[in-house]
């Protein structure tokens, strides 16, 4: 029996030594490793690469060696980074490099962007060799080339059509609002002119009353009925201009309040429309149980329509933080700065057009629809992280 515990027990611990040496399956995702010498840590969504370089033979001073060694090994490394950079997934179909094929001024600029990578690691691997390790972000400024790519505005001279149509919206909710502003000034033109004729009409009408009620009062030709009937038309029609008179004072007043506030204000304010608009600051995606694969821009989708991210998406944000953050651990993301203190949270449902895209059930949509209704919303700002 001592000897069955004793097998059992190194069984174990040959298991453990085994996993030791390598990562577990659930960290597998944070790193997708590109090609033999470079991989993208999507957590820090930066892009690692090494690369090598040996003493050369011809120099006998160790120190100079060692220096052309290492600016060898950094060249090496920064052309393998720009070869992770060229295998970075922008979506379920489509690597950078499929992108910018064809453009040499996207790939010119990808390369001159490399050259200023950080030098994470120098180590000697034996007495002649030694290895670079770099990185760089995803975002900053070769952030801004990649989302030229994405959005493939980076051949286009001028604006792209999303900040056009954007431009647009605004120059015709600014066109409508003045509109409505003058259309406004209209009517209180219109309603000052129509108050003050109406001041003519009731002075002419009360005026009359007055010369005509002393001249019938006094009249000899009319017998007694008569005249009493006429004094009670008289008394009737002097209480209607007295009720004309009241309200006459009444739209006065109200005139003389509409132009005050006109005065201090300018003019006036139209109505705006009121939206629904939640009380949520950022989407959190939990994808743990999806299969999912990060890339630069996934798509979140319900029933196959793309919900995010879309022309409302404020690109400098993209440029500066990317399209989502990725995380791990649950419970980091809840505590992510990108969400704010009150975050959506759903889970997916599955994979969309690939392990790149993400869906999401139909509650969600109802959600996120009004969201992307609302100006400036957290999904404008980029507010999505998703747990992988």
């Amino acid at each position: 029996m001592n000897k069955k515990y004793i097998f059992t027990a190194i069984t174990i611990c040959f298991i453990l030594l085994i996993f030791a040496g390598h990562p577990c399956r659930a960290e597998a995702p944070v790193r997708e490793q590109i090609g033999e010498y470079g991989f993208i840590d999507w957590l820090s969504q930066r892009v690692y690469a090494k690369g090598i370089g040996i003493f050369p033979k011809n120099k006998t001073n160790t120190i100079q060696a060692k220096a052309m060694a290492q600016r060898a090994a950094l060249v090496v490394a920064q052309r393998n980074l720009l070869g992770v950079i060229n295998g970075v997934h922008i979506d379920s179909k489509t690597v950078v490099e499929n992108r910018i094929a064809q453009d040499d001024i996207i790939v010119a600029k990808i390369k001159g962007i490399v050259q200023y990578c950080q030098v994470e690691d120098t180590r000697m691997l034996n007495s002649r060799t030694v290895q670079v390790i770099v990185s760089m972000p995803l975002s900053g400024r070769l952030g801004k080339v990649l989302v030229d790519v994405i959005e493939e505005t980076a051949g286009r001279t001028g604006p792209p059509p999303q900040e056009v149509e954007g431009r647009l919206r605004n120059l015709e909710n600014r066109i409508q609002m003045l509109e409505d502003r003058i259309s406004d000034l209209k009517k209180v033109t219109v309603q000052k002119e129509d108050l003050i004729l109406l001041f003519q009409h009731f002075s002419v009408a009360w005026q009359n009353y007055v010369a005509d009620r002393a001249a019938i009062s006094h009249a000899g030709y009319a017998s007694d009925a008569e005249t009493a009937a006429i004094r009670s038309s008289l008394n009737d029609q002097e209480r209607r201009l007295a009720s004309l008179s009241v309200h006459m004072n009444d739209l006065s007043r109200r005139l003389s309040a509409l132009e005050a506030t006109l005065d201090k204000k300018g003019t006036p304010q139209p109505a705006q429309p009121s939206k629904e608009s939640t009380p949520y600051t950022g989407l959190i995606v939990d994808a743990r149980r999806t299969g999912f694969k990060p890339c630069l821009k996934p798509g979140l989708f319900v029933n196959g329509e793309m919900i995010y991210p879309g022309n409302f998406l404020d690109l400098h944000k993209a440029v500066k933080e990317g399209y989502v953050r990725y995380y791990s651990d649950p419970r980091q993301a809840q505590q992510s700065d990108r969400i704010g203190s009150l975050p959506y949270v759903v889970e997916a449902t599955g994979t969309h057009g690939g392990d790149r895209g993400l869906s999401l059930d139909n509650n969600a949509y109802h959600v996120l629809e009004s969201v992307v209704q609302s100006p400036n919303s957290f999904l404008a700002q980029a507010r999505v992280v998703i747990v992988f």
